[in-house]
């Protein structure tokens, strides 16, 4: 079970750019049953069959409070495997349909809000189509080994679920953004609960996931270690006295991770913080792991919170049309983040 968000910047841009309407989008998701002769169907929470129009309009009068550069809606893919397809029946569509309702439950339930509270099934505005074929890409090992054409079908069980997503809520009052912090939602967790969900409710046992090997513990560089300790005495000038970093801390959290690509993101994430003012709590957990966790609570932190809420208020109170607004995850920077291409 693969369970995806797309990135619009990497993956079908024009099919996929989540800035304006989702016409686009939903228009390139009719393409399987056009070329069958047939209107598409979709559905969403409740309902079975839905028109494309009826979904439209669903998730494009459900933008209010979102600027014009903001994304208005996520596309999600579930993809499960051709096994799991054939324990169910090749993609029974009823079944995948429940499956899919699921999962957006879990989608929901993923979301941590900054007062606490928490996102319900109902608070999403979604909608779904179930697609039975794939092509090749040219990406492919079948093509590059000559086995098969790009653009050829794929043989087998191929049946996969494409979900559009509003990036709001029902009342249009929280902003839903699975691609920014983790603290705020975790993709990898959501993508393991939707495995975990198709085990559940169609009782199947599948292969146990793959655990990562630890990386090897690299030698210092000391090259790469003199550009680290630079970068964090840029940062260190710009963060809070009380949230300065050690720099040789730094450089050992980046030999042990090899010095690889994710904590060099990780500490692009953390000047762009200090450059807006923002807090760096838990600073050498991000670098270490590649993933947020919730701030202790402290009167520091609560005061800078406080501060950073005021400024987030008056940005989001300016101009006679805004209303109050919380963004449930940052937008991600340019550039590679939590987003996974699409099957």
């Amino acid at each position: 079970m693969h369970a995806k968000l797309i990135n619009p910047k990497s993956n079908g841009k024009n099919a996929y750019n989540n800035q304006g309407s989702a016409a686009q989008a939903l228009n390139y998701l009719t393409h399987e049953a056009r070329k069958e002769g047939l209107e598409a169907r979709f559905f969403d929470e409740q309902q079975d069959e839905l028109d494309r129009d009826s979904v439209l309009a669903a998730l494009d009068h459900n933008v209010k409070g979102l600027r014009a550069n903001e994304a208005k809606f996520y596309s999600l893919v579930l993809s499960p495997s051709p096994e799991e397809l054939a324990h169910i029946g090749g993609g029974d569509e009823a079944k995948l349909r429940a499956f899919t309702r699921e999962v957006m439950a879990a989608y929901a339930a993923g979301f941590h809000l900054k007062d606490g509270g928490a996102v319900g099934k109902e608070d999403l505005v979604w909608g779904a189509i179930i697609h039975h074929e794939r092509s090749h890409r040219g990406t492919d090992p079948a093509v590059r080994e000559g086995e098969a054409k790009t653009g050829q079908p794929r043989p087998g069980l191929q049946a996969h679920i494409h979900v559009v997503v509003s990036a709001r809520d029902r009342a249009q009052r929280v902003t839903l953004n699975p691609g920014g912090r983790v603290s705020r939602f975790s993709l990898r967790d959501w993508q393991d609960e939707a495995r975990q969900v198709f085990e559940r409710q169609f009782q199947y046992k599948g292969p146990a996931p793959q655990q990562k090997k630890a990386p090897v513990i690299s030698a210092p560089d000391p090259k790469r270690n003199a550009r680290i300790a630079q970068r964090v005495d840029q940062l260190n000038r710009q963060a809070d006295p009380s949230q300065r970093l050690d720099a040789e801390r730094v450089q050992r959290i980046a030999q042990e991770r090899g010095y690889d690509p994710i904590f060099y993101d990780r500490l692009r994430r953390l000047e762009g913080r200090a450059r807006q003012g923002q807090p760096l709590d838990n600073a050498y957990h991000l670098l270490a792991t590649g993933r947020e966790e919730p701030a202790r609570p402290n009167p520091g932190h609560q005061v800078r919170q406080a501060l950073h809420s005021l400024q987030q208020t008056l940005r989001a109170t300016a101009g006679p049309e805004r209303v109050a607004t919380q963004d449930i995850g940052e937008q991600p920077r340019r550039g590679r983040h939590q987003w996974e291409a699409e099957l």
